[in-house]
């Protein structure tokens, strides 16, 4: 359901610049309009993530607005304009997310499962490929890692325990878990950085 935040929306609200009523009036409506629409369309293009799907809305409306201001010719489909807007800002959205994974400095970016994908293999084959590619990559490094690192990395980046389960469950320190962790990463970071630097 969309959040109180979300659900009544204008360009006062918003203190959007250059405001100037009945001028803008007709974009609003039609946003309101499809406003519930495109935010179920962000909950499945982002996952899932009501969090995410709310800032990305949140996103598409200013990006649309703007778009409205620098050339306000007719637009004969509303509907399908905006819908393209907002899919499109959720693809850059995960662009950026992958990006930022590329760098193997949040490799954990790459725990999301399938059902969460923004694109199908049908949709966007080149962009699902380089993501399976890339999580192949980081599997085999992670069953290279030494036994002990092994083993506390899988339960942290596949399992998603909290660093308190993982130490309960392997009978370690806290402390202990936190090193682990931090060594594969380490190891993980050099070496795939070459191979993720040159996918980019």
């Amino acid at each position: 359901m969309l959040s109180n935040s979300l659900k009544v929306v204008s360009a006062t609200t918003l203190k959007l610049p250059n405001y100037t009523g009945n001028t803008d009036q007709e974009f609003w409506q039609q946003w309101l309009k499809y406003q519930d629409y495109l935010y179920y369309c962000c909950v499945k293009w982002m996952g899932g993530n009501r969090t995410d799907a709310e800032d990305a809305l949140s996103r598409a409306m200013l990006k649309a607005w703007e778009k409205e201001q620098k050339n306000p010719a007719k637009i004969s489909n509303s509907k399908a304009w905006l819908t393209k807007l907002t899919y499109n800002l959720c693809v850059d959205i995960h662009r950026e997310r992958i990006r930022a994974a590329n760098r193997v400095d949040n490799i954990e970016d790459y725990t999301f499962t399938e059902e969460q994908e923004l694109v199908s293999l049908e949709e966007r084959p080149d962009y699902a490929i380089e993501i399976q590619e890339k999580r192949i990559m980081i599997r085999r490094a992670i069953h290279n890692l030494p036994t002990r690192l092994h083993q506390t990395f899988i339960l942290h980046f596949y399992q998603q325990l909290s660093h308190q389960e993982i130490a309960k469950q392997q009978n370690i320190s806290y402390d202990n878990v936190c090193k682990r962790i931090s060594q594969a990463r380490n190891i993980l970071r050099n070496e795939l950085r070459e191979y993720f630097i040159e996918g980019e």
